[in-house]
């Protein structure tokens, strides 16, 4: 069976195409009667509009393209969905890339995506991505960009993130409050923004309570091993009475690093998360952590590209939101005396 067409549907009906195709975009300038018997015929034969005539007539393809760091993390399922609640209603199709934290693979997929006339870009930075020349092109030739929860200051674009200084300042001071001194700080990748913003969180909420900052208690979370081999002489020697870590998947390695050295959480150690991953609630103990707006991210991300790529928002105009977090708190942190 071949595709059916406007034109087969105007010669069935003896009237011409542009009567067919006025009808099917609800255009009024045509009678009631041939209105609905052209609507009639085209469902009875399944006609499906030609997106590539849709393109060429609107010059645009309906199509945006995403790129994540990866799918595996709830987070990012999360945005997906937020962005597909917008982009769905307003009639455009997604195409998404996964850079699994390379700059090749994506810096690649910006030019895939160039390459299929996406109206607009979506991207959430990769962890180990410290280059941005690929980004800067799609601002140079005047492609919509928006980034999401993770930006670069080198390039002039939108972008929706949530308030990760004040969301780690917050769970650090939950700490403190519930009776901890001596708090321990696992660092996300270096090269993303998320990490530098919790990590200064942590530093103020410490500064604020007029507690040391102690460089020995950082540890940076690039490998498990180098994680597994700094930490645990602090635990050994009983230097920590919680740790605060850059993400959920960490804080899970930390909480077997724990138990290796003979610890229990929460009676030793109190563990405290970041991002509210459904792996926080799977643990035992529940784990404590941040929850970040991932939906509420990625809708608004998506109605901020395409108000510009529709011609509402000013292409030049950069538009920033940063959204709040919300502390949640599970067995992992409690109140000590």
């Amino acid at each position: 069976m071949k595709r059916i067409s406007i034109t087969d549907i105007a010669r069935a009906l003896n009237v011409t195409p542009s009567t067919v195709s006025r009808a099917l975009n609800g255009e009024p300038r045509i009678s009631e009667k041939t209105r609905k018997a052209i609507l009639a015929l085209a469902e009875e034969w399944g006609y499906r509009p030609n997106p590539l005539a849709k393109s060429l007539l609107h010059h645009k393809t309906f199509t945006v393209g995403l790129i994540i760091p990866e799918f595996t993390h709830h987070f990012f399922n999360q945005v997906l969905s937020g962005i597909e609640s917008i982009t769905n209603v307003k009639g455009y199709h997604i195409i998404i890339c996964t850079s699994d934290n390379a700059y090749d693979k994506e810096k690649k997929s910006v030019q895939t995506l160039l390459d299929m006339r996406v109206d607009g870009l979506l991207a959430a930075i990769g962890n180990n991505i410290n280059t941005f020349d690929h980004f800067q092109e799609i601002v140079d030739i005047k492609v919509p960009l928006v980034l999401v929860d993770r930006i670069c200051e080198d390039v002039e674009t939108s972008y929706v993130v949530t308030n990760d200084f004040e969301g780690a300042l917050q769970a650090t001071e939950y700490l403190i409050q519930s009776g901890c001194r001596q708090i321990g700080y696992i660092k996300g990748p270096t090269h993303i923004s998320t990490t530098f913003n919790r990590y200064m969180g942590y530093r103020e909420a410490l500064k604020k309570w007029q507690l040391p900052y102690q460089e020995e208690f950082v540890v940076e979370s690039n490998e498990p091993q180098n994680l597994r081999e700094k930490l645990t002489p602090l635990l050994k020697n009983r230097l920590l009475d919680a740790v605060f870590a850059h993400n959920d998947y960490i804080a899970y390695d930390v909480i077997d690093i724990i138990q290796e050295v003979g610890l229990t959480v929460p009676n030793d150690i109190s563990v405290m998360g970041y991002a509210n991953e459904p792996v926080a609630s799977y643990m035992s103990p529940k784990l404590s952590t941040v929850k970040q707006p991932a939906f509420e991210m990625g809708s608004l991300a998506a109605s901020i590209l395409l108000q510009i790529v529709e011609g509402h928002i000013a292409p030049s105009q950069i538009l920033s939101e940063c959204l709040s977090t919300e502390l949640v708190i599970r067995a992992s942190t409690p109140v000590r005396s």
